[in-house]
């Protein structure tokens, strides 16, 4: 009967012992980053930092940036200054537009815990400013100004020169010596033709 009870302290001592090194080990995961996971960037960082929630070993834990195209572009770690719980890619090349990932290792310094991940981002092709479009010439309607007519010379009016009445019509004293000498003759004739009437009845 003493045998079972030894048996299974034995049993749960050699469990202890298996389950402890999986519970001791700890893992460096991402927390956050910049830029963020699945960003859409409409110009190209200038660094890139990954958070995690354990201090990581700087010898053994790294970070690099892969292009569109899967090559390495830049890598990375903990800088010396930093914190352990960071890790930083800096002076990166100039990133054309496209996707770019970042992978990165981290291993705890304590145990020895490995832990590897991803995140991505997207560099945006700048959009083309519209170009200005050529503003239309200034017209009568658009200025708020109209064109005087053009105007045709005017004829000049003749002006009637004021006439002299005095200078047409005949001096008085002949146009009436012209009509008594008619007269005259008139009036000797019918005095002549009436004394020889008068002679003649005699």
């Amino acid at each position: 009967m003493r045998a079972l009870p030894a048996a299974t302290a034995a049993l749960l001592v050699l469990l202890a012992l298996a389950l402890a090194p999986g519970v001791a080990l700890g893992h460096a995961d991402l927390e956050s980053s910049s830029p963020a996971d699945g960003a859409v960037l409409a110009v190209a960082p200038a660094e890139i930092t990954g958070d995690f929630s354990e201090a990581v070993d700087p010898a053994r834990s790294s970070m690099e940036l892969r292009g569109p195209d899967g090559d390495v572009l830049a890598t990375g770690g903990v800088p010396g200054d930093g914190s352990a719980t960071r890790m930083t890619i800096a002076g990166l090349p100039e990133l054309a537009p496209g996707a770019y990932e970042v992978r990165w290792t981290t291993v705890t310094a304590d145990d020895n815990g490995v832990e590897r991940g991803t995140f991505a981002f997207t560099v945006a092709a700048a959009t083309p400013s519209p170009s200005p479009s050529p503003s239309p010439s200034p017209t009568a309607a658009t200025t708020g100004t109209s064109e005087a007519p053009t105007v045709a010379p005017a004829t000049p009016i003749a002006t009637p020169v004021p006439t002299d009445p005095t200078a047409s019509a005949p001096p008085p004293d002949a146009a009436t010596g012209d009509l008594l000498l008619p007269l005259a003759v008139l009036v000797a004739i019918l005095l002549g033709g009436g004394a020889w009437l008068a002679l003649r009845r005699r």
